[in-house]
């Protein structure tokens, strides 16, 4: 059954910044390709962190963490380059929950719903593995979508998607 999704406008610029990356399928949203397209280096380490030095720009992830952990966690700090917080900045609240929504964004975004099965019984494993993150934020992002879809009645800058 089709229905209609708005998205919120951080989660449309998630989908730009992907999409301008020429990022279109799950396998494509991992460390190695976007730290690469991005000009970002990386490594494994005691924590996850970002950090800025003059123009050189490094995503240090935490290496006791499964790799679904060490995908969301990235997504997490690439959010931090993204939006340019700094040091100074990050310990900002508001600051760390945009990063975390915009990471959620990133991990399922928008353009890739496609992909997922809403009608299986096993969504919240088989998106969980389709992305690579963690269970628990896969339902969290699968509880957003699910949250924002909307009636028939307020259609202006919607999109219309086949199930759920």
């Amino acid at each position: 059954m089709p229905f209609i999704y708005e998205p919120t406008s951080l989660e449309k610029h998630a989908e730009n910044y992907l999409t301008s990356l020429k990022i279109f399928h799950p396998y494509q949203i991992n460390i190695e390709n976007i730290c690469t397209l991005e000009n970002l280096d990386y490594g494994l380490g005691k924590t996850s962190c970002y950090l800025v030095v003059n123009d050189y720009r490094f995503i240090s992830i935490n290496e006791q963490k499964n790799s679904k952990d060490q995908q969301f966690e990235f997504l997490h700090e690439l959010s931090h380059n993204h939006f340019d917080h700094n040091l100074y900045t990050a310990q900002c609240i508001d600051l760390e929950k945009q990063a975390r929504l915009f990471s959620l964004y990133l991990a399922i975004p928008l353009h890739m719903f496609r992909f997922i099965n809403f009608n299986s019984q096993n969504i919240i494993k088989e998106t969980s593995d389709l992305f690579n993150i963690p269970e628990d934020y896969t339902l969290e992002r699968l509880q957003m979508i699910y949250e924002r879809k909307i009636s028939n009645s307020s259609i202006q800058n919607t999109i219309f998607f086949n199930h759920i």
